[in-house]
């Protein structure tokens, strides 16, 4: 009989269940969880070649679990990172239609800048697109709008959005859109008729109640937003699912005074599908939010807060994979270039554009990052991680091929999804 291991992606947490001991093994590469008694666990793992039941070994095999002695992970982890990377099964896009912006957020990570995306260039930008749709034919197609702010150019999004719309539905592709918008510009109209053409939803960025939110969140004349974006929701309540992302200076305690959003969304009747909770990340250049992701208990206080309202909170093992990596994502600019992160200025580190497609040599210089050995050898971590953000890399070490780590934190918050997970299989 095969000698076996645990592999080394495979995280245990000891946990209760009536008085039983029991293991929780969450997999970071195959996302495989289960609950296992203590004591079977143990005899597996301290005595392998000893008979135990095949249909377990198979499972926690088959599940990654456990591995064959001898067997390579870091080959089977590229391996898995380049079908992972590669799958066309779903194609997204983050269109920027604008690098416009009537707010002055005090913490936004891009600088505004005038320049918008033209109708030459969208027509342009979907042709690239709808090839690439052909080529690859993927079962679901799912864009992103964003800025800037997206809503000063609405009419390109319309266009832009039936264009492919229209194109999937005659291939049988599903296709949805949404937009992320700081909300001051929505009106019910508009998003009519957006939805006609495959609007899934509505992403509005929000820091908090009214004297938090104004403060951080302020127009380009430094007035109040607040109340303007609350009335808005109350206009659209209903039409559209509304997903709200609040963002919170994890350096400060702004972040106790979130529950008086919470509240207020209840108390005007804004029916809100989902929020979801995030650090202000630091950026290039001067940056008095620097704090980062900070406290991590933080975060899950404002989701049980959130909870505590009504507010639905899904429970997902973190992920800090950038974007960049995957092939199946775009982002397209609002020159037509084709850029690695909506999170650069206008063109920056662009691989190729919509008139002329992807540099492919451009592109894999620019997306050479090596990963130090500790990462690719020896974390546990590596597949929910990657490497991390090359945002973050680039503002922090000057270097978009550099690594972003967080492993305490990743940590802390794999343990709690991996408890909470327990919990409801035990029950």
């Amino acid at each position: 009989m095969p000698l076996f291991k645990k592999s080394r992606f495979t995280v245990e947490i000891p946990v209760e269940n009536k008085g039983e001991g029991l293991v929780a093994l969450y997999q970071t590469m195959t996302r495989a969880f289960i609950l296992i008694p203590e004591k079977s666990w143990s005899y597996i793992l301290s005595d392998p070649i000893a008979p135990a039941d095949p249909a377990t070994i198979d499972m926690l095999c088959e599940q990654g679990f456990l591995v064959k002695d001898g067997v390579d992970e870091t080959t089977l982890f590229e391996n898995w990172k380049q079908q992972y990377v590669h799958d066309f099964s779903t194609l997204k896009s983050k269109v920027l239609v604008t690098r416009k912006c009537n707010n002055r957020c005090r913490y936004c990570i891009l600088d505004p800048e005038p320049k918008e995306m033209s109708p030459e260039t969208a027509r342009a930008m979907d042709r690239f697109y709808i090839e690439t749709i052909e080529e690859k034919n993927p079962q679901e197609v799912e864009d992103d709008y964003l800025g800037g702010e997206p809503l000063l150019n609405p009419g390109i999004i319309l266009d832009s959005t039936a264009r492919r719309f229209y194109y999937c539905l005659g291939r049988g592709i599903e296709y949805g859109f949404v937009i992320t918008t700081n909300g001051t510009l929505i009106k019910p109209s508009m998003i009519s008729d957006m939805k006609e053409v495959g609007l899934t939803g509505i992403r509005v960025s929000m820091a908090g109640p009214a004297h938090i939110h104004d403060h951080l969140r302020p127009s380009k004349n430094n007035g109040k937003t607040y109340d303007l974006i609350m009335e808005n929701l109350q206009a659209i309540s209903g039409l559209i699912p509304i997903s709200i992302e609040c963002q919170y200076d994890s350096g400060a305690l702004d972040f106790l005074s979130i529950p008086e959003m919470l509240d207020d969304i209840g108390e005007r009747n804004i029916a809100v599908e989902n929020i979801a909770f995030t650090p202000i990340l630091p950026r290039r250049g001067e940056n008095p939010y620097d704090s980062g992701m900070g406290d991590p208990r933080i975060f899950l206080y404002l989701m049980e807060e959130a909870r505590k309202r009504g507010f639905p909170q899904e429970s997902e093992a973190p992920s800090n994979a950038c974007m960049a990596d995957f092939r199946s994502r775009f982002v397209f600019d609002a020159d037509g270039s084709i850029i690695p992160c909506p999170s650069l200025q206008g063109g920056e580190m662009a691989y190729g554009h919509v008139t002329t497609g992807v540099d492919f040599v451009s592109e894999a210089q620019l997306l050479k990052r090596t990963l130090p050995d500790r990462c690719l050898n020896e974390c546990s971590l590596l597949p929910i991680c990657m490497g991390g953000c090359r945002m973050q890399a680039l503002v922090h070490q000057k270097d978009f091929n550099g690594i972003d780590c967080h492993y305490e934190t990743h940590r802390f918050f794999l343990e709690d999804y991996i408890r909470e997970k327990a919990l409801a299989v035990s029950l």
